[in-house]
Order: structure tokens, then C-alpha cells, then sequence
């Protein structure tokens, strides 16, 4: 819980930060030189686990819902909803990742909620508007669906 906050507060110390400087003219910004050009407004999607002492998944169906998982995930990935996504590689509440190309928080609400472990109410999401640097140029390499 303590990381989650502490991403969360991060995260928007520096958009706060970026959001100020995007909004400055140029020659009123010293920090312009240091400031990428092509950033690009997404959102992120905090994956995290909705009840951490509620009982997990029973091990015969754990194959299946992941499974469905991460089916949804591609269908966003070939949508151009997600432009990264990925796990968490430690055991804690926070589980993944991803971030999201949408027109409003609302979308990308709706897209982060889409998921179907979500649904399910295993897993909950939290979603906040983010700049970075342009991400178009990230592909993802599937193998073909038999």
C-alpha cells in the first residue's frame, strides 16, 4: 500500500512539474533545453490486486483466467490502446502496468476496465493522465493466433 501511494505521489509531482513547464513560452522556461519535444499525453493504468487476503483463484482455473487476461490485453495492444503494458516482477498488491492512448480519462477508464480479471473483481484499477515522450515507435512482437 505504501508503494502504491508513493508511485501515485510521484507520479503526480511530475506532472505537476512537467504541466508547469509545457505551459511556459519558451524563453520564459530555462529548463526548455532539457525538455523533450516530442512528449505526448497518455494515461497510466496502476494494476492492482482489489482485496489481498480474499482467496485467489483456484489453481484448476488460474491457466484460464490468465488466459483471458491476456487475450484482452492483446486485443488493446492491436486496438493501439496500450502502447506499453507489463507485469510487476516482485509478489505485492501492485501487479502491472500499462499505458494507455485514449481521448479522456474516461476511455481510458473504460479501456483499464475492460480487463477481465478486473470484472471479476480480482484485480482494480487506477488510471491518471501522464506525459512522456512519444511512444509510437514501441512494437509489440505476438506470435500468430492459432
Amino acid at each position: 500500500m505504501k508503494i502504491h501511494w508513493a508511485v501515485c505521489t510521484v507520479v503526480m509531482i511530475c506532472l505537476s512539474l512537467v504541466g508547469f513547464l509545457l505551459a511556459q513560452a519558451p524563453a520564459e522556461n530555462p529548463l526548455a533545453p532539457y525538455i523533450p519535444k516530442n512528449t505526448k499525453a497518455y494515461y497510466l493504468d496502476l494494476l492492482t490486486l482489489k482485496n489481498a487476503t480474499a482467496p485467489g483463484i483456484a489453481e484448476e482455473n488460474k491457466t484460464e483466467w490468465m488466459q483471458k487476461h491476456l487475450a484482452y490485453i492483446r486485443s488493446q495492444v492491436e486496438a493501439g490502446k496500450f502502447v506499453l503494458v507489463g507485469p510487476l516482477m516482485e509478489e505485492n498488491r501492485l501487479r502491472g502496468i500499462a499505458i494507455i492512448q485514449a481521448g479522456s480519462l474516461e476511455e481510458a477508464q473504460r479501456v483499464a476496465n475492460g480487463d477481465p480479471l478486473v470484472q471479476a473483481g480480482r484485480l482494480e484499477t487506477e488510471v491518471h493522465p501522464i506525459m512522456l515522450e512519444d511512444l509510437s515507435g514501441v512494437k509489440f512482437d505476438y506470435p500468430a493466433l492459432k
